[in-house]
């Protein structure tokens, strides 16, 4: 009995270990450690205005000759706004907007994709973009998201050569239970990557694009 206890005691502490390690570490593991480097182009995957500064920032240095902002799915409360007449910008014109404030010629900037559901309907979008031997993108996205995208660019264009890059706009603590937008990013972040690593894909649909706005 005793030595079944020891066993019992022995598993429940390098499983809390282990729990402490992933808690104190997860923020690390989902933000990567990619550096960006000359490509073909920088494609801004759908999201807060935050990844278009770091795009802006990326393409004054030289990166990329080009721009490329994803058009995503207009979401419920949008379409609300849109049927009441209160003008809310599309989430594509807001970061074509912050790139020509930050000096990103409009002739470089190219708006991509219809109305993407997700980074797998993103990824897919690049890939018919960018293609040949010589394929080489930086993809910018949140800190939370880079682990994901990179998953999912992997999976989709893994002929390509491509750095999933962090916008540093946006903060991410790594005391993210202390954080409230941080512990919703990590929660959802890893319920979404165990979800894709099981299968799950969001898609858009024909009749999504059928009845798109023309925002």
């Amino acid at each position: 009995m005793a030595k079944k206890l020891t066993i019992f005691f022995v598993v429940l502490v390098v499983l809390l270990a282990l729990t402490l390690v992933a808690v104190f570490n997860v923020v690390d593991w989902l933000r990567g450690s990619d550096q960006p480097v000359s490509a073909q182009g920088i494609i801004i995957l759908a999201g807060p205005p935050s990844r278009s500064f770091y795009a802006a920032e990326l393409y004054n240095q030289g990166y990329a000759k080009g721009v490329y902002v994803t058009r995503p799915v207009r979401e419920d409360w949008y379409k609300l706004l849109d049927d009441l007449g209160v003008y809310f910008p599309a989430t594509e014109q807001m970061q074509k907007d912050v790139l020509l404030k930050k000096g990103v010629p409009a002739e470089h900037i190219h708006v991509v994709g219809d109305i993407c559901k997700s980074t797998v309907d993103e990824a897919e979008v690049a890939n018919s973009v960018f293609k040949g031997k010589d394929c080489n993108i930086l993809v910018v996205t949140s800190p939370y998201h880079v682990k994901r995208a990179q998953m999912i660019f992997h999976n989709k264009m893994g002929q390509c050569r491509f750095k999933v890059l962090a916008t540093p706009y946006e903060a991410f603590p790594r005391k993210w239970w202390t954080d409230q937008d941080g512990a919703r990013n990590v929660l959802l972040e890893v319920t979404k990557i165990v979800f894709y690593k099981l299968g799950g894909r969001y898609r858009n649909s024909k009749e999504e694009r059928k009845g798109k706005t023309g925002n």
